[in-house]
């Protein structure tokens, strides 16, 4: 984050590190559909179009499986440097 004379400055929210901690299940703030959206946008950028005979026909814990996993990829990959898959 810029500050007004045009240095760095860390966030105060995060401390710096892009992420900030709700600390409540996020499910308290996302309902249902909007959540079922996210996921359906996170598939349909992984090639798998919200579609019939796509994801819209897939059973709900083969998606949660693949998001879990993709998740859990995505953190180990950040924690050790690895950007291409």
């Amino acid at each position: 984050m810029t500050g007004d004379d045009g240095k760095e400055q860390e966030c105060e929210a995060c401390g710096g590190r892009g992420e900030y901690e709700v600390g409540v299940p996020i499910e308290q703030y996302v309902d249902r559909e909007t959540w079922k959206l996210l996921t359906y946008a996170r598939l349909y950028e992984k090639g798998l179009p919200p579609v019939a005979g796509g994801a819209l026909d897939q059973t709900a814990w083969f998606i949660e499986a693949c998001t879990f996993v993709w998740n859990e990829q995505a953190t180990w990959r950040s924690k050790l440097g690895i950007w291409h898959w």
